[in-house]
């Protein structure tokens, strides 16, 4: 049986969509999968990790919660939106589960829709972490994202999955290079962790698109129309966007179409498990309703 750590990020104004990301990983593992799920957190009461438990009851899957105080990134640049102090927890997997050599990590935003057993068996011997990238790391030509002069690295790696070559990490101490960084480029970060990695970091296998094909490429029935396209295309064929988009092992709700359960009108395959999930955990956020309202999708 392979036995996989999976690491989540999110608070109590998220359960919702992070029960959804949980329950896909569930229903998608193989027989023979194992996973170790962990869930970083800064605020979920004893009543919330209980009800979040019941996802893996009678399944062979693991469900443990680990208190992180926020204090830990005080004074690293944040907002008080979407992107708090959580942000940065996913950088600390290496020195909290020091029992792994390897970790996967996921965002929340997500539908997983394949076993990760293969993605978890990558070599990584000469890397530091294994990630999706996005936009070649061009001054003159970069769209989405900043440029900094500290990256060295090609291309831009989203930090939205992310397999950590944990035991090489504490060897090298990592954790204290990212925040020698956050400390060093300071109110100059503009997406926070990924920032913080991509500037770190020099040593990306760089994934599929598969481990985190986008919403508006999932969605399109033409690409070209997708917001993400014009940078994607600096990186991927449209024939392998169009191979990811048919074969995703994991959709990534990212961008202005707004996170799935905050439309008027889920996509079917995303609502089909909001509708599954126990009644506890269909918790909608004043914020949740307010987005769904102006939300035009």
């Amino acid at each position: 049986m392979a036995n996989i750590p999976v690491v989540f990020c999110f608070d109590s104004r998220i359960i919702l969509g992070a029960s959804v990301a949980i329950k896909s990983l569930i229903d998608s593992a193989k027989d023979d999968t194992y996973y170790d799920i962990r869930i970083f957190h800064s605020d979920l009461d004893l009543n919330s990790q209980k009800n979040i438990s019941k996802l893996v009851e009678n399944t062979k899957h693991n469900i443990a919660f680990h208190y992180i105080n926020p204090k830990l990134f005080k004074g690293a640049p944040h907002n008080n939106g979407s992107w708090t102090e959580l942000v940065y927890y996913r950088l600390l997997i290496p020195e909290i589960l020091r029992e792994y050599d390897k970790v996967i990590y996921s965002d929340v935003d997500v539908l997983f829709k394949g076993d990760l057993e293969s993605v978890y068996n990558i070599d990584l011997s000469n890397y530091e972490l294994a990630a999706v990238p996005v936009e070649k790391n061009n001054k003159e030509t970069m769209i989405c994202h900043k440029y900094f002069p500290e990256n060295t690295n090609e291309d831009i790696y989203i930090s939205s999955f992310i397999v950590f070559n944990s035991k090489l990490m504490r060897e090298e101490n990592t954790v204290g290079k990212f925040y020698e960084t956050i400390r060093n480029i300071g109110k100059r970060l503009k997406f926070y962790d990924l920032d913080t990695l991509n500037i770190t970091c020099d040593r990306f296998f760089p994934l599929s698109f598969k481990y985190g094909t986008f919403q508006s490429i999932m969605h399109n029935e033409d690409i070209h129309n997708a917001q993400e396209y014009d940078f994607l295309k600096t990186i991927y064929t449209d024939a392998e966007l169009l191979e990811a988009k048919d074969n995703s092992f994991m959709v990534h709700y990212a961008g202005k179409l707004g996170k799935p359960w905050r439309m008027k009108h889920p996509y079917k395959d995303y609502q089909e498990y909001i509708d599954v999930l126990p009644k506890e955990l269909k918790q909608y956020t004043f914020r949740d309703i307010r987005k769904k309202f102006f939300n035009k999708h």
